[in-house]
């Protein structure tokens, strides 16, 4: 059987390379489907004999059948023992990881991209030579940044391959194939199926009937929603599988009944449109989240069909991603957003303040509401401060003088970047001598004439 998914692997690394003749999938740029030399038996030997352990078969298999290292997932495959990002001391112990349940991985604090969570406080930080995280495992790809491909060769999950973040490595992503060819013979499946590759191997595998098959005989919601989410992948549904997540939408509740919406949007997002309205209007907070998500993300370009129902939600906004995506959402459909954002200026959360202000900077009728950013000028915080003073670009009115010089006094070093902005405002006023300054501004706007001195008079050596 070994040598048959071989043989399949040949042949669909050429199909691959020849569906995706220019290198559009991530990372194919740097491997072109290219692989190196078959690595020898006895240079297989005296690398498990050097570092005390024995390759997983399927590894070893591909190692020294199709290539030591070259085209595969992301930047491609490491040859065997070269470029690895950690040390190989540890390879021989035994792995402490395994795998997360659905329930786990969301229970662990997110930052900003999957995996990125901070490890306990007793443990290492980082991969090192002694790293508890990265034992019994061999580095075998990179994925950018610090997002590893490994390989379990110890311990009762020898053999899968983990997608590890080197900075985070209490965090780690055991993708689903059961050995090292599964999972690079799925990568040739899908990049010749043309799907999405940008994150291959966090999804479930398989076409939008496997996938719907896979739902149907789910015993849990974190199951079900696993296999709505592998059709992300795809480059598109039929109607069929358009009605399907239409009747999962409307018979589960909570996050199975939106991840169906999700894809939905995604693929058909005109019929999605009513159930996204209704979704609006449902007064629950996830509920009306996840519609936002999936309009931002899905909507076609130009479409500005949300625009009622996002202007009468504004008002009752009460959490910060929510209140991020209407403004913007409003604001790339083209509405009139300086009436709505006005409010916000004073909003009890910092959040709120600083989004209003970024996007009513945009707005070419913002100098006709000088003094609600002049309110915002006096906003104790330093990145609201900063944010008005971003926001009033082009519009040189006298009124903000006075707040400019109570800013400079109140900010002695360029910290927060106050004093560099206010120099770049204070560049587009129309003053074209220091003698026009000291006639027109009094003599208490004395941090604003030092600037203005600087800016009107060429800087001369003695």
């Amino acid at each position: 059987m070994a040598m048959e998914q071989l043989a399949r692997i040949r042949l669909k690394l050429r199909k691959a390379a020849a569906a995706d003749a220019e290198c559009s999938v991530f990372g194919a740029r740097v491997h072109k489907y290219r692989l190196q030399e078959p690595l020898g038996r006895e240079a297989l030997e005296r690398f498990e004999n050097t570092h005390g352990v024995k390759l997983p078969e399927e590894y070893a298999a591909f190692l020294t059948e199709i290539g030591n290292g070259g085209a595969g997932p992301y930047y491609g495959i490491h040859p065997l023992g070269a470029r690895q990002s950690i040390d190989l001391d540890g390879i021989g112990l035994p792995s402490p990881l395994r795998p997360k349940t659905r329930e786990e991985a969301s229970a662990e604090p997110k930052k900003h991209q999957r995996g990125d969570n901070d490890p306990p406080e007793a443990l290492e930080d980082e991969c090192g030579d002694d790293s508890y995280f990265c034992r019994g495992l061999l580095n075998i790809g990179e994925q950018g940044c610090s997002y590893e491909t490994m390989l379990v060769v110890t311990g009762e999950f020898r053999g899968k391959v983990v997608y590890l973040d080197l900075d985070h490595p209490s965090s780690s992503f055991f993708t689903y194939e059961a050995n090292f060819l599964d999972w690079y013979e799925r990568w040739l499946d899908e990049v010749i199926a043309g799907y999405d590759s940008a994150w291959f191997g966090m999804r479930r595998s398989g076409d939008e009937w496997a996938l719907t098959e896979l739902y149907r005989s789910a015993a849990s919601p974190a199951a079900k929603i696993e296999a709505l989410e592998g059709m992300l992948k795809l480059r598109d549904i039929t109607d069929e599988t358009a009605g399907f997540l239409c009747g999962v939408h409307a018979e589960e509740p909570g996050e199975v009944g939106r991840s169906a919406l999700q894809i939905l949007a995604k693929f058909k997002f005109g019929q999605a449109k009513t159930l996204l309205r209704e979704m609006l209007r449902s007064g629950d907070m996830a509920g009306q989240l996840a519609a936002l998500e999936s309009i931002q993300w899905y909507r076609p370009k130009g479409d500005a069909s949300f625009v009622e129902e996002l202007a009468a939600l504004l008002p009752d906004v009460a959490d910060e991603r929510s209140f991020r995506l209407v403004t913007m959402i409003l604001h790339d459909s083209g509405a009139d957003m300086l009436p709505m954002l006005l409010p916000f200026f004073g909003h009890p959360h910092k959040e709120f303040r600083v989004q209003a202000l970024y996007l009513a900077g945009k707005s070419e009728a913002k100098a006709g509401c000088v003094e609600a950013f002049l309110a915002a000028l006096e906003d104790p915080d330093p990145r609201v401060q900063h944010t008005a003073l971003q926001a009033l670009g082009g519009v040189p009115d006298l009124r903000l003088l006075p707040v400019f010089e109570k800013l400079l006094q109140q900010h002695k070093t360029n910290k927060d970047y106050i004093r560099s902005n206010i120099r770049g405002l204070l560049e587009g006023f129309p003053f074209a001598s220091m003698e026009q300054v000291e006639k027109e501004l009094p003599s208490s706007m004395r941090q604003v004439k030092g600037m203005l001195r600087k800016i009107l008079e060429p800087y001369r050596r003695n």
